[in-house]
């Protein structure tokens, strides 16, 4: 009996040995990354005096706040940061609330009119529900995303399901939703956690539970101009075709996976079809990182150096006239 208590005990070491090794390992490899100060492109002009231009606020991720100094308008609202353990094992996770506190007091988030999601995925979608409640903001999106808001007890009369092409006016804002694809980044040419959400999302939940959803590219219109925000890099071909923006946010996360060809595509259906004359990199950034923190992904999960030179070499082959920016963590951005 003693021997084979003794075996038990020593085999169960011998695992947690081995599991705390992998851990090791992961969280060595995830600290190797590119540098964004070897991106040589130009970072977006910051407005100096508040309300002097319509602006975008970049906060980490495709989290971004419109703000024409009577209106605002925020895409995703993702203010938490999850583990890169929790990520990959699909563990449960909630949202931070300080950080949520903390976001909108920091940047004064303090006229939201509307949240709009890119998708259902934890990583746009994890606050919606908190922010709604702590303002009189309306979140837009899919059956899924109204899920993840029901999942916070949101009042019915803040979110509203929007059919492909729909769109709805707040202020000056006229935010137009019009159904895309998620990029391609897992097996099987899908996206990760892809389905619809049926239930309400009940925090602590695992990260799998925030299932895609719908994938959108949003249009946000204004007298003064029009921006399309591309929060994932998928497309569906000639769907922008009839719109006409003067910015592209576009996400770059993952694509030096998918290769060359497809990168291409990607900006000749977002930037050429649009007729853009800026390009607002997004989505290229660390989530894991503490909020305000920018780094780029690990080098495990994505080579951005890589795309951003591909989108260098495109962009000079097809519109060299259009800029490729940066932007600046937490700071308002000219957008016209």
């Amino acid at each position: 009996m003693t021997l084979n208590i003794r075996w038990w005990r020593n085999l169960a070491l011998g695992l947690l040995a081995i599991g705390l090794l992998i851990v090791y390992v992961v969280w060595r490899q995830w600290q190797i990354r590119g540098s964004l100060e070897d991106i040589d492109w130009s970072s977006a002009m910051i407005a100096l005096e508040p309300g002097e231009a319509v602006t975008a606020t970049w906060l980490g991720t495709t989290t971004i706040l419109f703000d024409d100094g009577e209106t605002q308008v925020l895409i995703d609202g993702t203010f938490t940061r999850v583990n890169p353990i929790s990520v990959i094992l699909s563990l449960p996770v909630k949202s931070d609330i300080a950080n949520i506190n903390y976001a909108l007091s920091t940047f004064r988030i303090n006229r939201l009119a509307a949240i709009v999601p890119v998708d259902s995925h934890f990583d746009h979608a994890i606050d919606i529900g908190h922010i709604a409640n702590r303002t009189s903001a309306v979140v837009l999106g899919s059956e899924s995303t109204a899920n993840v808001a029901r999942g916070e007890d949101v009042p019915v009369d803040q979110y509203q399901i929007l059919a492909d092409g729909e769109s709805r006016q707040f202020g000056d804002f006229m935010i137009k939703l019009i159904a895309s694809r998620h990029a391609p980044i897992s097996d099987g040419d899908e996206e990760y956690f892809p389905g619809l959400i049926e239930l309400p999302v009940r925090q602590p939940a695992r990260v799998s539970e925030w299932k895609t959803g719908v994938t959108w590219s949003i249009i946000i219109g204004h007298p003064r101009g029009n921006t399309l925000v591309q929060g994932s890099g998928g497309f569906i071909q000639d769907k922008l075709a009839d719109e006409s923006v003067d910015v592209v946010m576009l996400s770059i996360a993952k694509l030096a996976g998918l290769g060359r060809e497809y990168v291409d595509t990607l900006w000749q259906e977002t930037v050429v079809a649009t007729d853009a004359a800026r390009v607002i990199a997004i989505h290229h950034d660390d989530y894991t990182q503490p909020f305000g923190e920018v780094k780029l992904l690990p080098d495990m999960l994505d080579n951005v150096d890589k795309t951003t030179v591909w989108l260098e070499e495109i962009r000079t082959s097809t519109v060299p006239e259009t800029t490729l920016e940066l932007p600046p963590f937490g700071q308002p951005m000219i957008l016209y």
